[in-house]
Order: structure tokens, then C-alpha cells, then sequence
């Protein structure tokens, strides 16, 4: 007689990533439904186009900032790296009249702190940590320098365009922040080079040992968050028509915050653009919505530390889980 099995039925299940995600989705859906009722105008197009605008530049900084903790690293200089490369930018644009020369002194100084951070941590191995904290000090000096310690005025439209300009309600920058998603995400997942990001992130020496040149990628992984930097200083000027010294305060700590929540690993090799975009959505949710019910700005700080704080833990516990 003929051994008849019952068939198995398949069981559903979630990737870690993939219900990271799914909680992401439902806590901004909470959120966004919570502030709504405690403030009416939450919902309002003015504060949606708000929102948007104040959370572009911590997109951009974001994205950056997820290839560099993709390879275990850090970048604690990004926020200084705005301030410089938008004060490099302002006066060249005030030196020469040129918006375009502008756009590229800004790009080219944030590049040039990201080779510096890659060169010292891919090429000598040095402590991300150090290095960038470093530079997270003299970029800010620079920055303060070349102000002189002061703002500057900026009235050229062009250079203004990006960040100060909507069409309705909706701000140029955010597509062009979708913009740089899709290309962003073309070169993580579709490319040699973002292959690379990750397996250095897994395993820098097995990296090295199979020809990865894991080294050489750190520097280009830098490289590209001090691009996005300027691109940021550029967007940080135009939303408020002047270039200043302290612009870029703490965007470093509110980075790393918002590439953790979605779900990249401290350790590295882990991680997707999505879910620093989810991230930065809800993070930036919750900053808005906090100020607009008022909240004492000193009680905002301990709550952005209470969140990173959760969310390092949740990470730890996680990595735990897996080993």
C-alpha cells in the first residue's frame, strides 16, 4: 500500500529586514494620526510642504551616511561638511558672480572632506570614530573662517533655486531627492561597486583576500557623502537665502538616528536605502510634529537621544538574536 503524506503547507514568514519595514510603515501611519489630533494643521499642506523641505537635506545626508555604516564605518563630520562646503560655495559665488561655480565649489569642498575622511580610514586604516570626529572639528573651524563667524546674504536666484523654490506646495527638492534615490539605489544594488560596499562591510579582510580592494572603495564611499554634503549646503542655503556658519548642527547625530531606525547594522553589511528612507520619514515626523504641539525645544533633545538610544538597543538585540 501506497505511503500517502498529507501535502506540507507553506509556512509565511518575514525576513528581519522586511518586518522592520513593516513596523517603519505602521509607526509613521501612528504618528502622522497621533499629531494630527493633537494638532489640526498637521495635515495641512503648508506644514506637509514643511515637512518635506526640512527633511530634504536629511535624506540627502542619509543616504550618504547608509553606504558608509554599510561598510561598518561611521561619518560623524557630515554636518560640519555642510556648513563648510556651503561657506566655499557662498563666497565663490559672491567672488565671481558665477551661481554655477557656486553649485561646484560647494560639491568639490564636500568631496574634498570625504577623501580626506576615506583617505585616512581606507588607506591608513584608521578608527572611522577618530577620523571623522576629527574632521567633524575642522570643518566646523573652516566653516566658521570663511564666514567669519557671520552669515552672508544670498539673492541669486539660480544658486537659491533648489532649495527655495515650490511648485504648489510641493518643493523642487523633493524630486529631485527621488531623483537621487533611484540613482543611489541603481549604484548600490545594480553595480560592481555596490557589491563591494557590502562585502566590505561584511568582512573587510575577506574583502580584501578575494580583490575587492576594500580600501579603495572606503575612499569612494567617502567621497560620495561629502558630494551629497554639498549638495546639501547648496539645498540649506537656498531654503533660507544665506549661508551660515552653524548650519548643519547635530545633522550628523540626526543621520546616524534615521539610518539605524531603517534597519542598516552598526557592524555593517546589512541594510537598504528604503529603509533609511522610512527612517528619516518618521523621524522627521515626529521632530515636526513635536514642534507644532509645542513642545519645550530642551525636551526635543532628550527625546532625539531617548529614540537613538532605542534604537542602538534594538540593533545590539538583533545582532544578538543572529549570532
Amino acid at each position: 500500500m501506497a505511503d500517502i503524506t498529507a501535502p506540507q503547507r507553506r509556512s509565511f514568514s518575514l525576513d528581519g529586514l522586511t518586518l522592520r519595514y513593516a513596523v517603519l510603515v505602521g509607526l509613521i501611519v501612528i504618528a502622522s494620526i497621533g499629531f494630527s489630533m493633537a494638532n489640526e494643521n498637521f495635515y495641512s499642506m503648508t506644514n506637509i510642504g514643511i515637512l518635506l523641505r526640512s527633511i530634504s537635506v536629511l535624506f540627502l545626508v542619509s543616504m550618504g551616511m547608509t553606504f558608509v555604516m554599510l561598510t561598518g564605518g561611521i561619518d560623524l563630520s557630515v554636518g560640519s561638511n555642510v556648513a563648510f562646503s556651503g561657506g566655499v560655495g557662498v563666497v565663490t559665488l559672491v567672488s565671481t558672480g558665477s551661481p554655477w561655480l557656486g553649485f561646484a565649489a560647494a560639491i568639490l569642498a564636500g568631496m574634498a572632506i570625504g577623501w580626506i575622511n576615506g583617505f585616512f580610514i581606507g588607506k591608513l586604516q584608521l578608527s572611522a570614530f577618530m577620523v571623522t570626529l576629527a574632521t567633524f572639528a575642522a570643518a566646523r573651524g573652516l566653516a566658521l573662517v570663511i564666514y567669519d563667524a557671520d552669515s552672508i546674504n544670498v539673492h541669486d536666484p539660480v544658486f537659491l533655486w533648489l532649495g527655495g523654490t515650490s511648485w504648489g506646495n510641493l518643493p523642487v527638492v523633493i524630486p529631485f531627492v527621488a531623483l537621487m534615490f533611484v540613482a543611489l539605489s541603481i549604484l548600490l544594488y545594480k553595480t560592481t561597486f555596490g557589491r563591494d560596499v557590502y562585502a566590505t562591510g561584511s568582512n573587510f579582510n575577506t574583502a580584501f583576500v578575494l580583490g575587492r580592494q576594500p580600501g579603495r572603495k572606503l575612499i569612494w564611499v567617502y567621497v560620495l557623502t561629502g558630494a551629497l554634503a554639498g549638495l546639501s549646503a547648496i539645498i540649506t542655503v537656498g531654503r533660507v537665502s544665506s549661508g551660515q556658519p552653524w548650519t548643519g548642527l547635530y545633522l550628523e547625530f540626526d543621520a546616524i538616528t534615521a539610518v539605524i531606525l531603517g534597519g542598516t547594522a552598526l557592524a555593517g553589511g546589512r541594510g537598504k536605502l528604503l529603509g533609511t528612507i522610512l527612517g528619516v520619514l518618521l523621524y522627521g515626523i515626529i521632530i515636526n510634529g513635536l514642534v507644532l504641539t509645542g513642545t519645550n525645544p530642551y525636551l526635543q533633545s532628550v527625546i532625539k537621544g531617548a529614540i537613538l538610544l532605542g534604537v542602538v538597543l534594538l540593533d545590539t538585540y538583533t545582532q544578538r538574536g543572529k549570532a
